[in-house]
């Protein structure tokens, strides 16, 4: 059963990043992984702040050199728009492989990109290291899909299938002002940096 919280929705980007610099606070945007955490007591939220109707955060648009992804924009829109198919084609696969057409019409990217790890531990009834606990199950117990390598002291991984085409490509995201994701099809690193209030400025 999930546990009762608050519910808002602020209409502008400034307003939303104040909500959610409150204790208990954390940000909705399709929902597909926040409800899913939220019914497995994986997060305590208080306050679910909606991003749904910040209109600036959602879009696919070519400027030059880059592609900017806004975090809301839906994993289906991701995969059929015709300039990621032709020139960012790995990230349009990868945004057609993810989940079901339900999910994918629902998800965002800027979800996809943060959701919680799928480990079965941290989501089941287990004090993982994740959660505060001493140890991760995964060593010695169902390790599939868990790292290999460097996974000391928690041997999750990083789940979404979006995060590598934008790795490879050299993409670049910023929370604050023009909040998206910056690619450039030559695998140049776009300039840009994750803070609070950043802007990625054209190269």
């Amino acid at each position: 059963m999930i546990k009762q919280f608050r519910y808002v929705r602020p209409p502008t980007l400034d307003e939303a990043l104040a909500r959610l610099g409150a204790p208990g606070a954390a940000a909705h945007a399709g929902g597909t992984d926040l409800l899913g955490c939220l019914r497995d007591g994986v997060s305590d939220v208080e306050t679910v702040v909606s991003l749904t109707q910040i209109p600036a955060l959602r879009g696919i648009r070519g400027t030059g050199s880059d592609l900017r992804i806004g975090p809301l924009t839906t994993l289906a829109d991701v995969a059929r728009h015709p300039l990621v198919r032709e020139k960012y084609a790995a990230l349009a696969q990868a945004a057609a492989a993810v989940g079901s057409p339900q999910l994918r019409n629902q998800g965002t990217l800027g979800g996809n990109l943060c959701q919680r790890p799928r480990c079965w531990y941290f989501r089941g009834d287990f004090a993982c290291f994740r959660k505060g606990g001493d140890r991760c199950y995964a060593i010695g117990g169902e390790d599939q899909y868990h790292c290999v390598f460097g996974g000391t002291p928690c041997f999750f991984v990083h789940p979404p299938a979006t995060a590598t085409p934008p790795v490879a490509l050299g993409g670049a995201g910023a929370v604050g002002g023009p909040a998206c994701m910056v690619m450039r099809p030559t695998g140049v690193p776009a300039s840009g940096r994750i803070s609070g209030a950043s802007r990625l400025p054209p190269s």
